[in-house]
């Protein structure tokens, strides 16, 4: 019995070590009134890859996903804002 929760909890600790970096924000952001779709697109492209390098960690290193997600989503909305986006 021993041995299978010692397997068990080996398990759950190899599991939680793999964080998962955000993709993409959480915050939804809309264009801003009169710019086109098409430039739009280009700058949030623009942001989230802001966001991913303001991460700067690698998946092994990563702490705890939710606060890479708040921190991604920190760096993608002032990166937004600061092109005038939305």
């Amino acid at each position: 019995m021993g041995v299978r929760w010692g397997m068990l909890l080996l398990g759950l600790g190899v599991l939680n070590a793999c964080t998962v970096l955000p993709t993409g924000p959480y915050a939804l952001v809309l264009p801003a009134v009169g710019k086109s779709m098409d430039v739009f697109q280009v700058e949030e492209g623009e942001c989230r890859s802001y966001a991913r390098r303001q991460l700067g960690v690698a998946p092994e290193q990563a702490a705890s996903t939710r606060r890479l997600q708040a921190q991604y989503d920190r760096a993608y909305v002032q990166y937004m804002y600061a092109k005038g986006a939305v």
